[in-house]
């Protein structure tokens, strides 16, 4: 490993010390782990159990331990031809996706273009990305230039939807949903969300209202709960947590849990915390405390804006260091640690400390859902109105239990063809000479796999990443390229265990478990949502899914430094350490509750998004925003000829919501060349 694998990093000796140290420390586990812990060594733990394990050896896609299906679990479940249902390592880590894109980046693809093969037929649009943006912006083309004019959609991974899309595993005729990443959507506030949203069947509010049984696992005797190891913590203890989550919560809860105080009754006497830690966090959560008293309401916002979550709670509220250990998982569903947090944003996200500072009034979040499958709904009602015959049906109900015909997407009769597997790695503005004297368009290079093809079309939206783009289009201005350049992804990890019942979980009275200093920092039981014909895990003797997220971060480095720590260490961690870290979890946490790791884990999804969400400003690094400066994607999302800029990137934030929106401006732009 090189400095420039890591473009523009800021603290390269740092980083390269944090790697050393993870490397030794994940060898080491590994080591210790494969030795036993008696019975729950990796035999015990099921390391040697038949489930299907798709890893990546030496950069290429490789099964392990590939059985026959086991006794209850449907045949075909892996087929490689219906993407949803594969299992091991999924995501944007998986070579297929991303070799190209390397290579492209590294300069080693030029020799190449001219020899691409032309693609006889000619579009009006090319979209590069098949995320909610890329299908989003091939609709609205469509139906405000005309549903006869010709679409062609260019992906380079083996399913549509980018970050949003679906994780299925079947057992026994029952087939479980989950998001492989993006997942909360919420009312709409701009008019390109209603349109689409009226288009495609989407209410949220009636969805929220309807679809979701918030008081399902309360009614169960379930709620959330923390979790501490020993390696850490001295010994496996199981709690029930008092402290509310942030980000999950509000779908397994109606309102605050009526055994509040008995909660903490037991956290103060039971939790394997040094008493003076055990205080300060009840201190934080119960006194309505002015930390920074003698200043105006505006003094403190701008001290809280300029000031990290971590920061206020050790440094202003004078807590215990361990207090922000055990607070670190309420804030991970966004990418961030606490020390990458503002303490308005951890006031605004209702993080402990900051009520007793007659602050602002928090504002008021529209209504929210969660799909079943994460927002992946979004992306394959957009592909119904797209290609309808790959996914019959009129309603988001019957879209849930509809597999998508994949042989459908990319037929020569569509207005609209999708095309998977497929990496854009040049686009140009042309003169192309004709009757009329000339007429503009773009020239597209793609790859497929070891195959260079080149297409025409009238015009193209680039709905990809920004950070690839200056790759792309070498010809872009200078300064619009380093604008591009300015985005860093947030890694995000989504592991999916699917598991033959939820028993050991409702007699440990949990759905919901933090695990401070834990490999995995939050697990998340199946949400209690049904739509249609789906609906969730109704009893514990059925099969469920847990999502298990792990969160990167490094305090002390520049958050963009983080984010490409947290990829590299993404990518270099192997499938069996992510199993084996999972099945170790579980049984510590649920094993006293009668869990057992070999009998119970049908199936394992591991989502690697290296590059996740979209770079999203913060006042902590970015310092155009103290000095009032442009923000960069504003420069970085400019037209390019008949070329316009999609994607989250290009709202300077990371939601469902811009995706629609950039997409909508996207096509607008084409209209005023």
């Amino acid at each position: 490993m090189s400095p420039s694998t890591i473009p523009g990093c800021s603290n390269w000796a740092s980083m390269a010390a944090i790697i050393t140290c993870r490397s030794s420390w994940v060898s080491d586990r590994m080591t210790m782990d494969q030795g036993g812990h008696g019975a729950h060594g990796d035999a015990g733990l099921g390391m040697n159990s038949d489930i299907p394990r798709y890893d990546i050896v030496d950069g290429k896609a490789s099964v392990i331990r590939r059985p026959l299906p086991l006794a209850g679990m449907d045949a075909g479940a892996d087929d490689p031809g219906y993407p949803p249902a594969l299992t091991g390592m999924r995501g944007s880590g998986v070579p297929r996706a991303y070799l190209n894109g390397h290579a492209l980046r590294e300069g080693w693809l030029m020799d190449a273009l001219p020899k691409a093969a032309v693609d006889p037929q000619h579009y009006d649009l090319v979209v590069v990305g098949g995320g909610i943006s890329g299908l989003a912006a091939a609709y609205f083309f469509q139906k405000r230039w005309g549903k006869d004019k010709k679409v062609l959609i260019l992906d380079n991974h083996d399913d549509f939807g980018g970050h949003a899309k679906r994780n299925e595993f079947t057992i026994g005729g029952d087939t479980r949903l989950s998001n492989a990443g993006s997942f909360n959507i919420y009312e709409p506030g701009t008019d390109a969300e209603r349109e689409l949203f009226a288009d495609i069947g989407v209410d949220v509010g009636a969805l929220a209202r309807d679809n979701v049984d918030t008081g399902f696992y309360f009614r169960q005797g379930m709620g959330q709960s923390v979790f501490f190891d020993r390696e850490n913590f001295g010994a496996d203890t199981l709690l029930k947590d008092p402290a509310p989550w942030t980000d999950f919560v509000f779908l397994y809860s109606p309102n605050v849990p009526p055994d509040a105080d008995a909660r903490w009754v037991a956290f103060m006497r039971d939790a394997p915390l040094p008493e003076a830690v055990r205080q300060d966090l009840f201190r934080l959560y119960h006194d309505r405390v002015d930390y920074l008293p003698g200043v105006t309401v505006e003094q403190k916002v701008e001290k809280l804006t300029y000031m990290s979550y971590a920061d206020f709670v050790t440094q202003v509220a004078k807590c215990d260091p361990m207090v922000v250990t055990y607070l670190r998982d309420r804030v991970f569903g966004s990418g961030r640690g606490l020390d990458a947090t503002t303490a308005l944003a951890g006031y605004m996200r209702n993080l402990p400390g900051l009520d007793g500072m007659n602050l602002p009034p928090r504002r008021e979040r529209a209504a929210r859902y969660h799909f079943p499958e994460g927002n992946a709904t979004i992306a394959r009602l957009l592909v119904r109105k797209l290609v309808p015959q790959a996914l019959p049906g009129n309603s988001v109900a019957d879209s849930m239990t509809q597999r998508v015909d994949y042989s459908k997407l990319d037929r020569p009769s569509n207005t609209a063809r999708i095309r998977l597997n497929s990496t854009v790695v040049n686009v140009r503005n042309v003169t192309r000479a004709g009757q009329d004297g000339g007429q503009d368009g773009v020239d597209i290079v793609y790859m497929t796999d070891d195959q260079v093809h080149r297409v025409t079309a009238d015009r193209c939206v680039l709905a990809c990443w920004f950070h690839v783009i200056p790759y792309l289009c070498p010809d872009m201005p200078l300064e619009q390229r380093e604008a591009l350049h300015y985005n860093v992804h947030v890694p995000n990890l989504w592991v999916n265990v699917w598991l033959r019942n939820w028993e050991a979980f409702k007699r440990a009275g949990a759905c919901l478990i933090n695990a401070p200093m834990g490999y995995y920092a939050s697990l998340a039981l199946e949400f209690p949502v049904s739509v249609g014909d789906h609906k969730h895990s109704q009893s514990p003797d059925q099969p469920t899914k847990l999502s298990m997220l792990r969160g990167y971060g490094s305090p002390g480095l520049h958050i963009k430094d983080q984010f490409r720590l947290g990829r590299i260490e993404m990518y270099e961690t192997t499938f069996e350490t992510y199993e084996r870290e999972a099945r170790k979890q579980l049984q510590a946490t649920l094993g006293p509750y009668g869990f057992d790791a070999a009998r119970d884990i049908a199936g394992i999804t591991v989502n690697r998004w290296g590059h996740g969400y979209s770079y999203w400003y913060s006042p902590l690094y970015d310092d155009f925003l103290k000095q009032g400066g442009e923000p960069p994607h504003l420069r970085a999302r400019k037209r390019f000829g008949r070329i316009t800029v999609a994607n989250t990137d290009a709202g300077g934030t990371d939601t469902t919501a811009l995706a629609i929106s950039m997409a909508s401006r996207a096509v607008d732009e084409l209209r005023d060349e």
